[in-house]
């Protein structure tokens, strides 16, 4: 499944890097391609191919990233994604 994920935070792009490497050992259990884009300091646009929704869901709500989010203020929305013919 495509999904998009817009991730607006308080930080800057390098912290959102770190925290993208960070899952360096899961993500490829998780997606099989991503493309990040950066608007700006704070705003990212992650757009992936997810293999593995559970394991992602996992991810998202476990207590590291719940207090990565809390101490940035982060706040995602989540898009599905399906290429049109």
């Amino acid at each position: 499944m495509n999904i998009c994920v817009v991730s607006t935070f308080d930080g800057t792009t390098e912290d959102y890097m770190e925290l993208w490497n960070s899952l360096e050992g899961q993500r490829e259990k998780i997606i099989s391609d991503y493309d990040i884009g950066v608007v700006r300091d704070g705003k990212i646009i992650l757009m992936m191919n997810v293999i593995d929704m559970d394991l992602l869901q996992e991810v998202m709500t476990s207590d590291d990233m719940k207090a990565w989010d809390k101490k940035h203020n982060c706040v995602d929305v989540i898009y599905s994604l399906e290429e049109q013919n």
